[in-house]
């Protein structure tokens, strides 16, 4: 049987009707309080200024989120420069007649060696054998003939001395000095990097701790840098003095440099990752202002793998892009 609304008293009615309002109001009220969807906002581009030199973001530019930059300098950072070594020669005392010897570490560089004092014979006895001629084409005693293929002997003598130091150099041996190095005297040679050279200067005093004596440090002079940088590894070879003393350092021994410290106090270092190379020439990227970035030429010091002391452009306190570099470089350089 059906319940009508006639069948129904006054109250029941209101009852009725009250709740079927109720009813309404609550599915109006879920209908139309559903959150609006949001409204996404495009990301807006960065804006480049001054041929590239100035960088302004947004705060929803893309990449953005990958750019960290951080205040350097001020906190007394520095980075110590290491590079692997090995021991090429070495004097020893001679166990036939006491007189002093060079050992070196192949038999290559030992050829090299004979094959030049050899050559530095021969200049020699030629030079005298020139000068001989000479005097005896004054007198009228030498023809002409005999003073040609005399100073053509010499000439070629020349060439070959000047063929076998040459190759030793390549080494990073200077082949004068060999001969006349005193005793208990060893040579080490090791590869720095190209930036490195203007501060490795001659007589710059390093440490070296070799395999055979983890637990030892040896100091060592610096002497000379080698007059060639090599293309490829973009390094040259520095040859190091070290007091071989009781004969302990062999020829063929490896170890580690460890050159002085180039860094005070006030130095700025910065991470690799924050240096970008554009022909030559490194740039960081300073943050001038939140979000405002500036490009920056600045001169690199010594340097490991991960870390670079700048020796110009930065002051400290200032804050440079440590993360992000490669998106600020494509943006400022338009690549």
């Amino acid at each position: 049987m059906f319940i009508t609304l006639k069948s129904l008293n006054q109250k029941a009615k209101i009852l009725l009707i009250s709740g079927v309002v109720l009813v309404v109001i609550a599915i109006l009220f879920m209908v139309f309080s559903k959150p609006a969807k949001p409204v996404h906002k495009a990301p807006e581009k960065a804006e480049v200024f001054d041929g590239g030199l100035r960088i302004v973001f947004k705060p929803n530019s893309p990449g953005l989120e990958i750019v960290k930059s951080t205040a350097i300098g001020g906190g007394g950072e520095f980075v110590s420069l290491e590079a692997p070594a090995r021991l090429i020669a070495s004097t020893s005392p001679s166990v036939s007649n006491g007189s002093r010897i060079i050992l070196f570490e192949s038999a290559e560089l030992n050829d090299l060696y004979v094959g030049y004092i050899h050559a530095k014979n021969k200049l020699h006895r030629s030079n005298k054998n020139l000068s001989r001629i000479k005097d005896m084409f004054v007198h009228r005693v030498a023809t002409e003939k005999d003073l040609v293929e005399s100073e053509t002997d010499s000439g070629n003598d020349a060439a070959e001395l000047a063929e076998f130091e040459g190759k030793l150099r390549a080494q990073g041996l200077n082949p004068s000095e060999l001969s006349t190095a005193g005793s208990l005297k060893a040579w080490i040679i090791t590869d720095v990097p190209e930036s490195q050279i203007s501060t490795l200067r001659k007589g710059k005093k390093v440490k070296v701790v070799f395999a055979s004596f983890p637990d030892e440090e040896f100091t060592g002079t610096a002497e000379a840098i080698g007059d060639n940088v090599d293309p490829l590894t973009r390094t040259a070879k520095m040859r190091i003095l070290v007091v071989n003393d009781k004969y302990r350092l062999k020829p063929g021994m490896f170890g580690v440099v460890k050159f002085p410290e180039q860094t005070g106090g006030d130095s700025v270092v910065l991470p690799y990752t924050a240096i970008v190379t554009v022909e030559g020439k490194n740039y960081v990227f300073v943050e001038e202002q939140p979000l405002t970035f500036k490009r920056r030429e600045v001169v690199l010091g010594i340097s490991t793998k991960e870390r670079v002391n700048i020796i110009e452009g930065l002051t400290p306190g200032e804050k440079v892009a440590i993360q992000g570099s490669i998106l600020l470089k494509g943006l400022s350089f338009g690549f």
